[in-house]
């Protein structure tokens, strides 16, 4: 429970308390940026002590100065090396990159804390996953109603938020005249010869629209994955393929525009794949 709860309090400060704008100005906001990760962790540690805690000291505060000072650490050499690689040319990879280094480091930090100052048994706990997911034989253990829920949040933000964040940073950003795309084929008949005879000719038209409301395609997002996990706890792999078709087929127009078809279809099968993923993982822990 420990394990779980400190790992739901870094994303909800990390991908929640965050805004957008402190996000694009990291080091401006860096201050505050920690103190919102005090905060939860302070609140969630109290909340542990408070259910079977003994000493405040060793169990609250000591644990949460190590998380937001390796926290702060981490996110400094994150803000330095993404300063550094502003005019890459492959920044989109690179920056990828840092975003999975930097998620990887704060959990491992958490382990670590979690071993050395709340004396969980990571090695005792490795095995129970490991039995759980069926990678290895063993009783399966009862991870109780509080792990349980728990669990359930963080695949949540997880399926949610911090993959919509994944696959934003992997594609990048269109260009504006993408981006802004909408558009329809209109078909005209054009006298090309003196005797009038005519031909049909295919004229191609954009609407461009100055104030998209790009929050709409996070959304669709969202549901689109939270979808496709209830699916499969449902046993209805079949019903995800029909999820794909209705998608593709509201966007058919511009599928011929091969860079934002290509843009489209990446993020489209990479959302899918990893709700896939996590439904299946999901299935398997609750489900057996």
């Amino acid at each position: 429970m420990i394990l779980l709860c400190l790992i739901l309090a870094h994303l909800v400060a990390d991908f929640y308390l965050q805004t957008e704008k402190m996000v694009k100005e990291k080091r401006k906001y860096f201050n505050i940026h920690l103190t919102h990760h005090a905060v939860i962790f302070f609140l969630s540690l109290c909340i542990l002590f408070f259910l079977q805690g003994q000493n405040f000291l060793n169990e609250v505060v000591i644990p949460s100065l190590l998380l937001v000072f390796f926290h702060g650490i981490i996110d400094f050499l994150k803000i330095s090396l993404q300063e550094k690689s502003a005019k890459s040319i492959q920044r989109n990879a690179w920056n990828l990159g840092l975003f999975i280094g930097d998620q990887a480091l704060h959990i491992l930090t958490i382990l670590a804390v979690c071993y050395f100052t709340l004396q969980v048994d990571l090695h005792a706990l490795t095995n129970e996953i490991l039995i759980m997911l069926k990678l290895i034989d063993g009783i399966k253990p009862e991870p109780g109603l509080i792990n349980t829920l728990l669990f359930v949040l963080i695949i949540f933000i997880i399926c949610t938020t911090v993959t919509g964040h994944f696959i934003r940073i992997m594609l990048g950003s269109l260009t504006k005249h993408i981006s802004l795309f909408e558009g329809k084929y209109t078909l005209r008949d054009l006298a090309v010869s003196p005797n009038s005879e005519k031909n049909m000719s295919e004229e191609y038209t954009y609407m461009v629209m100055k104030h998209q409301d790009l929050s709409r395609g996070k959304v669709i997002g969202y549901l689109e994955r939270l979808l496709v996990v209830a699916l499969i706890l449902m046993g209805s792999f079949h019903a995800v393929g029909f999820i794909v078709a209705a998608k593709s087929l509201t966007r058919f127009k511009q599928m011929d525009d091969r860079d934002w078809a290509e843009y489209f279809l990446l993020g489209t099968l990479t959302s899918f794949l990893l709700a896939i993923i996590y439904g299946v993982i999901l299935k398997i822990v609750l489900f057996g």
